[in-house]
């Protein structure tokens, strides 16, 4: 590595803008007498025990009771469980209604083992008067494939409160849902949090061109943030990530420069590629300039 390089690297390192070490090679462990390498002084043993199973009559009995710790808990074990009967005993219980505060962590707990039961339940307590109780509904139907779980989750997109749409957007990542790019782009344009990743994570080649020409309709650091997800991405071309770093090269501020270090960090210089190079470019420019 040149000593310009060095110094380059360097700067990274002082500005925190990438994890100590780049992407240098790591050093091979040291043999032992015979060649071999030294086994860890104390090496983990595998868990190979499996959890007990649940009694589900008596989570159910404190699932339903007035404590609500004791309710909370109940649900926890109930939807961690591989028990099919454990998580139809929570559906039924959620599906009666429950306390705010205990239909969150039950509606949390179905999402563990996503059924295809629970869509309906889900789908009403998307819709209930509660933030919290939505938001939790919203991020449990993420685990889910159905038309019926996506168009709901594409719906909480445009929920007014900020905590519903960010489980929608969660959501839209889990499940691969091609559908919100309408509205996320809205949210985007608007300077909404939630849908920088969300996006990121359906983009295809078309979509991540137009977010690219984006610059001066959407504020510089969510626009940064979304274009460094996109190129965190191992699906897309080199074609396709030169392209993105290119747009990226156009967004001022420290958040384009963070992805951008974050790129060439993750980047093997071998082999070789175009969109490394630029990105490396533009994040000694930038330091250079003092940005």
């Amino acid at each position: 590595m040149s000593t310009r390089r060095n110094w380059w690297w360097s700067s990274l390192l002082a500005a925190g803008l990438v994890a100590g070490g780049g992407a240098a090679v790591a050093q091979p462990a040291k043999a032992g007498k015979a060649g071999k390498a030294k086994p860890a002084a104390n090496p983990a043993k595998p868990a190979n025990k499996k959890a007990p199973p649940v009694d589900v009559a008596a989570e159910r009995a404190r699932l339903e009771g007035r404590d609500a710790d004791a309710a909370i808990d109940a649900a926890t074990r109930l939807g961690a469980s591989p028990q099919p009967e454990a998580h139809e005993a929570l559906l039924d219980v959620v599906a009666t209604g429950l306390d705010r505060q205990v239909a969150v962590a039950a509606l949390t707990a179905l999402g563990v083992h996503p059924a295809a039961d629970d869509v309906a339940v889900l789908a009403y307590y998307a819709r209930y008067r509660d933030t919290q109780v939505r938001a939790a509904a919203v991020a449990a139907l993420g685990g889910h494939a159905q038309a019926g779980a996506h168009k709901v989750i594409v719906a909480a997109l445009r929920d007014q409160d900020g905590a519903v749409r960010a489980a929608a957007a969660g959501a839209v990542q889990r499940a691969g849902i091609k559908s919100a790019a309408e509205p996320l782009l809205a949210l985007l344009a608007k300077g909404d949090p939630a849908s920088a990743r969300a996006l990121a994570a359906i983009a295809d080649l078309e979509m991540a061109r137009f977010i690219g020409e984006q610059l001066g309709q959407v504020p510089d650091d969510l626009l940064a943030e979304c274009l460094g997800a996109i190129l965190a991405r191992a699906d897309f071309n080199e074609a396709a990530r030169l392209q993105v770093v290119r747009a990226l090269g156009k967004v001022n501020g420290p958040a384009a420069t963070q992805a951008l270090a974050d790129y060439v960090s993750a980047t093997p210089e071998s082999p070789p590629r175009q969109s490394r190079k630029e990105a490396e470019a533009m994040v000694e420019a930038r330091l250079e300039g003092g940005e």
